[in-house]
């Protein structure tokens, strides 16, 4: 089974979550008939030669070794990366979708005394000869010779367990491509709780992790949830989860470590490169649900806020339903925050692209494998409005929500102010394997309509405008409450220059 979408990464909470559930089962995916050649070729031709660095991969969760990295996060590079909750997407069908880029202490220092300087070189018999696969190389018997050496010789070999031996080698496979936080291997379990996230609810701290330059960092943090109100921001980098550092596990580990029980409590330390602060928080676990947009009228304004959360399947709808419901109560203008949006589905953000420009209209560019480029454009059906607008986005913006912003800016539809967004730009087809697990595979990356790469540079803003240490973003219910005096001092400088810009605080 496959599921593309761009970038994304492994949710700790659910990233991009359209509320309740949707009823019924969730449509049928198409498989694509060469799903499994495609894994087979990959695999075979690189295995062998990984093997040997994908077991120290695979057993390292006992010492905390390194992993796979990914936030976001999502997933700037930062690989938007794994959700502390979530977000973890379910395999989708095999056309590109779209966003939102982690690991714990390493093995302990051995002596140099400790240890023979050069260990002895010990000649192993072959073990029995596998069948090999079609097509697989002349030296794959070099795999089995080394897992069975392995398997016959390793001191705690009672303890090896060959689905681990399997998938640490995958894993080395995978990481041997380079394409580090994007394309990943996911163990069932990690697959079932991407599929969980999007189609139903997680409990968790509600945010999304990621990596940059191979250390962990929260993408983002889902509005509304315990990390936001806790004071954990998106660029935080993870340094200890419940007093163990997690400063170079996998993104998957570290959400399986944030995740648990609704009530129970977690504490994180994170260092905050912006004042070089080294930060705790106890966060209390909750089950996570949201809307995948909201909106409301700026007090004593003819300007509406439409805050779209995720891209979640379904977001597209949610939006135009909250722009209508805006345009009726006497919107004049609309301020788009996607501040922290870790992206989703790719055919979401044409929709939401759709509701701006006119049909017909390029949204992005996919650049294939062979370097071929085919434009992706705005479809028909979604009455898009002509209002002023201007668009908020942050490091937290990414994937999905990069597409959108790109897209936008490129066709001059309005300022967008705030901090270059995160960065990712591949689309990534999830291919199952026969076990459960999964590798998701960077098939191809996306352009704006400019032709600009957004993979490791992100969306720069129009209007650069950084919020102060004092200053957050706030959510529509907060500016909703706002007494109409009080909207010009607003403690949230992306929102207040786009209602400058925008006239709102006009005679």
């Amino acid at each position: 089974m496959m599921s593309s979408m761009t970038d994304q990464r492994l949710p700790t909470e659910p990233y991009w979550q359209a509320g309740p559930p949707p009823s019924g089962p969730p449509p049928a995916e198409p498989r694509s008939p060469d799903s499994r050649p495609l894994m087979w070729v990959a695999a075979i031709v690189l295995l062998a030669v990984v093997f040997i660095a994908g077991l120290a991969v695979g057993q390292s969760g006992a010492l905390g070794g390194p992993g796979t990295a990914q936030v976001p996060a999502a997933t700037p590079q930062v690989t938007p990366a794994s959700p502390v909750a979530s977000p973890a997407a379910p395999a989708a069908s095999p056309a590109p979708a779209a966003s939102p880029g982690p690991t714990a202490a390493g093995s302990p220092d051995a002596s140099p005394d400790a240890l023979p300087t050069t260990p002895p070189l010990v000649t192993q018999p072959p073990g029995p000869t596998a069948t090999q696969p079609p097509g697989a190389p002349a030296d794959f018997d070099l795999f089995w010779e080394a897992f069975e050496v392995i398997r016959q010789n390793f001191v705690g070999r009672d303890q090896l367990d060959d689905r681990d031996l399997t998938h640490g080698a995958i894993r080395g496979l995978v990481e041997s491509l380079g394409d580090t936080g994007h394309t990943i291997f996911l163990t069932p379990e990690a697959l079932q709780r991407e599929r969980e996230s999007l189609q139903g609810t997680i409990v968790g701290v509600g945010a999304l992790l990621g990596e940059r330059d191979g250390r962990p960092l929260i993408v983002s943090v889902i509005s509304g949830g315990p990390a936001s109100r806790a004071g954990l921001r998106s660029g935080d980098l993870l340094q200890t989860v419940d007093g163990e550092s997690v400063e170079t596990l996998p993104p998957e580990e570290i959400a399986s470590r944030v995740r648990g029980e609704a009530g129970s409590t977690v504490v994180i330390t994170v260092l905050r490169p912006q004042t070089n602060e080294t930060l705790e928080f106890s966060i209390v676990r909750e089950e996570i649900r949201f809307p995948a947009a909201d909106w409301t009228m700026i007090p004593g304004t003819r300007i509406a806020i439409l805050r779209l959360i995720q891209f979640s399947e379904g977001a597209g709808e949610e939006l135009r339903a909250a722009r209508d419901a805006a345009t009726a109560a006497g919107a004049e203008a609309f301020v788009l925050d996607m501040r922290s949006n870790p992206g989703g589905f790719v055919h979401e953000a044409v929709r939401t692209a759709s509701l701006f420009l006119p049909a017909g209209e390029t949204v992005y560019i996919r650049e294939l494998a062979d370097g071929q480029r085919i434009p992706v454009t705005t479809e028909e059906g979604f009455d898009p409005t002509d209002l002023p607008m201007a668009v908020l986005i942050d490091l937290g913006t990414a994937s999905s929500a990069e597409i959108v912003s790109g897209a936008l800016q490129s066709a001059g539809r309005g300022p967008l102010i705030g901090e270059t967004t995160f960065g990712t730009g591949t689309v990534l087809l999830t291919y199952e394997l026969s076990d459960g697990s999964a590798v998701r595979l960077a098939v191809e990356r996306w352009l704006t309509p400019d032709g600009e790469l957004i993979f490791e540079r992100g969306i720069s803003p129009t209007e650069e405008v950084i919020l102060s240490a004092d200053e957050r973003a706030l959510e529509p219910d907060e500016v909703e409450a706002l007494d109409p005096g009080a909207v010009g001092t607003i403690e949230d400088a992306q929102l207040r220059r786009a209602i400058e810009l925008l006239g709102g605080f006009g005679p």
